[in-house]
């Protein structure tokens, strides 16, 4: 069962730390890391397109081409994660503050439900932070040459989408904007693929394709099929784990032939779980099996994950 690694963009702000995620994979054989390089409409590499995260600030880090030049050293595959449409958010409600991020420059592609100027940074029950509204075509312009330029300049093995949906149906103009969204994706699937001819195109999704189609307008299934994307991440985030089971196996039937990962949650103090949720995603027919999230500080996970 092919394994892989979610990172989270604070994982990766300095140089010791990358090492130190790559160590962590390889001394357990996984060899697939999916890393957060565009969290918040914010760059975790060189752009010229979007700000340089704040987390950056005051370093030369260029954390995308750390992992790459030294992940192809030890053999990993390095798979850049770019948020789609979710492009800000502050636990204060606050707004970026470099006059360059979208959210200043553009606010005019915010989605803007009931006409608000923009959803709450700090996020609610049922939308998390700030989005770009998928019907928009420049938003959707800029958006797919974010991808391409990190596509076209850096050596990773694939382009891994999150949030490539509505924060809620309720937020979208008609339920037939998922026309929107999946017309970032095909676009997206020709010019990922122009940039870098193989590279592999993933995509995190809510696991379940009838909630997926009708909460977020998500049509994942019909992406699968169509062959724009070529790995799916079912993200059966549970505790019970005949629930894992049950979403991870209407994951499978509904792309049965496009590869799938299993995204499982590591539960803190509960290696058993996590034992037992691998378990599940192998017998639901799932290819591989993915971690949300790398964290330094729960090796024991780690080393359950890789056994397993």
């Amino acid at each position: 069962m092919r394994k892989a690694l979610w990172v989270v963009r604070d994982r990766i702000t300095n140089a010791h730390a990358i090492d130190e995620l790559l160590a962590d994979a390889t001394s357990r054989g996984i060899f697939d890391v999916v890393v957060q390089v565009r969290g918040r409409g914010d760059a975790y590499y060189r752009s010229t397109l979007e700000p340089q995260a704040l987390a950056l600030a005051g370093t030369d880090l260029d954390p995308l081409d750390h992992l790459t030049r030294f992940g192809a050293t030890v053999g990993v595959r390095i798979h850049a994660w770019g948020n789609v449409f979710f492009v800000w958010s502050d636990k204060d409600g606050t707004l970026p503050g470099s006059p360059a991020h979208l959210v200043n420059r553009h606010p005019d592609w915010l989605l803007r439900p009931g006409g608000v100027t923009y959803l709450d940074p700090v996020g609610g029950s049922d939308w998390e932070g700030v989005y770009i509204d998928p019907a928009n075509a420049a938003a959707r312009e800029h958006t797919l040459a974010v991808f391409t330029d990190i596509a076209s300049r850096y050596l990773v093995e694939g382009f891994h989408y999150d949030y490539v949906r509505y924060p809620q149906v309720t937020y979208a103009a008609s339920p037939n904007d998922h026309e929107h969204v999946t017309a970032l994706v095909r676009e997206g699937a020709e010019r990922l693929r122009r940039a870098r001819p193989g590279i592999l195109i993933s995509a995190a999704v809510f696991p379940d394709p009838g909630v997926a189609r009708d909460r977020v307008l998500q049509r994942w299934p019909e992406w699968a099929r169509d062959g724009l994307v070529d790995l799916l991440c079912p993200m059966a985030y549970r505790r019970d784990t005949a629930e894992v089971e049950r979403l991870l196996s209407r994951a499978r039937a509904a792309a049965p032939n496009t590869e799938m990962w299993g995204g499982l949650m590591a539960y803190k103090g509960d290696p058993q779980l996590l034992r037992d949720q691998m378990r599940a995603a192998s017998r639901a027919g799932c290819e591989g099996a993915i971690l949300f999230a790398y964290d330094p500080d729960s090796r024991d996970l780690l080393d359950v994950f890789a056994a397993a």
